[in-house]
């Protein structure tokens, strides 16, 4: 009688160990439970694992094991003709030990603590950053393990290898391993794919990719190709904010020209930030559109863009007014700066500026904002051009006493740290160039 096997295909410690029995000519007797359903948590299933989860073992004489990592070495301990997989040399086994836990404790948990509000409780939330450089940390992690080895704990393959390929694997799904950044991870997930036991974790990895990371696609956070010092970039963060959408940052170096790498120029062959990426995959750029894009597809009303034709100009108008007047003097002033060298703002420019600021006091003839008397993404837009005009010739509170009194009131809101942020890494690069 075939020892049992409680498991589910798409689960990495279930794969872990259906490679292992694979690679000890161990036929299992599979019994699948769906633990979405809840088959893991009924009576006759606590009664046999009171921890309930998968997989879990019943042997032919009816002793019960769980916990992938426990079962793979009982399994090797008992039914293997040699050593290989689970050396019996004490530091070997210590360092496949190690591997082990590294899997259950880091690098599973971490997998675990990702797709668990996803799956099982239907939180609508993506990958966020935070949890993709806990991955990429996982992975740096990993790339030191394998140097000076083939293998995850030495020059042959170990439970610690299927433990680990599996997780990895299912990762990898997540956040890509970067092959430039992790070149042993890599090579050794490529060397992992000619095993013959790997087609138990590929079946396993097919299922997974076709269910759970559907969950994950359709609440992945848009992705916004961005650099914090950039106005236009600080105003789609603050619409953002101000719509509590996680965005995944990913961050630019214009100095060093990543944004007209051959990969980038073919997401934005203009070449600018931000760019958005939305989960669909749905390409955008210029701030302007990509904040009206944002608000008409997350807001929950329609204050920051409304509806209504008239106000909807208005606001339209000043994002113009920004795109076409504002940013395009500040992108005039600043280029030759950042790029070129220049030392100083010139007295026509500052002239520019001082005009720019007397249109926007005639915006506020009987509004509170610049498009009407609530905040809307007009805004934001120029909140953070102002603010940045406002680091080259000040403004000057008893020419503009309006648009001084509009910034005072643009600091109060929530989402103004999403501009601080960047302005004052922007006064910062300033002042290093300008002194």
């Amino acid at each position: 009688m075939a020892p049992t096997l409680y498991m589910l295909w798409p689960s990495p410690p279930a794969r872990a160990v259906l490679m292992t029995a694979k690679s000890l000519n161990l036929d299992l007797d599979l019994k699948e439970v769906d633990t979405t359903k809840g088959e893991n948590k009924t009576p006759e299933f606590i009664k046999i694992n009171p921890q309930h989860t998968v997989p879990t073992l019943v042997d032919e004489d009816g002793f019960v094991l769980w916990d992938s990592h426990a079962i793979m070495t009982y399994l090797v301990s008992k039914y293997s003709k040699d050593d290989s997989l689970y050396p019996k040399d004490l530091k070997k086994r210590a360092l496949v030990d190690q591997r082990l836990h590294f899997d259950n404790g880091v690098a599973f948990a971490l997998t675990l603590k990702i797709l668990r509000p996803i799956i099982y409780h239907g939180v609508k939330k993506g990958v966020g950053q935070e949890e993709k450089d806990a991955i990429e940390e996982v992975y740096a992690f990993v790339e030191a393990f394998l140097e000076g080895r083939q293998w995850i704990a030495g020059d042959s393959v170990t439970v610690a290898d299927y433990s680990l390929i599996s997780t990895i694997t299912t990762l990898n799904v997540l956040v890509k391993v970067d092959a430039s950044k992790y070149s042993r991870v890599a090579a050794w997930l490529q060397r992992a794919e000619t095993l013959p036991e790997y087609e138990l974790n590929k079946k396993g990895l097919d299922l997974f990719v076709a269910c759970a990371l559907a969950l994950v696609q359709n609440t992945m956070a848009p992705a916004l190709y961005m650099v914090w010092a950039s106005p236009p970039v600080r105003a789609v963060l603050m619409t953002a904010k101000s719509l509590d959408l996680d965005l995944d940052l990913k961050e630019i170096d214009l100095i060093k020209g990543e944004h007209k790498t051959p990969q980038f120029l073919k997401i934005n062959p203009q070449h600018t930030v931000p760019t958005l990426v939305a989960d669909d995959g749905f390409v955008l750029w210029d701030s302007h559109a990509i904040m009206s894009y944002l608000v008409s597809k997350s807001s929950k009303d329609d204050s920051l863009y409304p509806k209504d034709l008239k106000k909807r100009a208005l606001v339209d108008q000043r994002l113009h007014f920004d795109s076409g007047v504002a940013f395009a003097l500040a992108l005039k002033i600043l280029r030759p700066i950042v790029y070129d060298g220049k030392k100083t703002v010139e007295q026509e420019e500052k002239d520019a500026i001082e005009e720019v600021y007397a249109f926007v006091e005639t915006f506020f003839e009987g509004r509170r904002w610049i498009a009407g008397d609530s905040v809307t993404i007009a805004d934001y837009s120029l909140i953070s051009t102002i603010t940045s005009l406002n680091v080259l010739s000040k403004v000057d509170a008893a020419k503009y006493s309006r648009v001084a009194a509009w910034l005072q009131r643009a600091e109060t809101l929530p989402e103004y740290e999403a501009n601080k942020k960047g302005l004052d890494l922007f006064a910062a690069l300033m002042k290093s160039i300008l002194g």
